[in-house]
């Protein structure tokens, strides 16, 4: 039970990891910090754009 926990927290970690790598891939930012903060604008831009106006 323990060695599976143990390769679960491995396997979490690895995911965490690429996740961490795609988002500063994705927004072209180095700092987890800054990446999550851009990314978190860019996708308020976007739904801002996709929300229809309401008359």
């Amino acid at each position: 039970m323990i060695a599976t926990q143990a390769a679960d927290g491995a396997e979490t970690a690895r995911r965490l990891e690429d996740a961490v790598y795609t988002l500063c891939v994705v927004t072209g930012i180095r700092r987890l910090d800054t990446a999550l903060s851009v990314a978190r604008r860019q996708m308020a831009e976007v739904m801002r754009q996709e929300q229809p106006l309401r008359h």
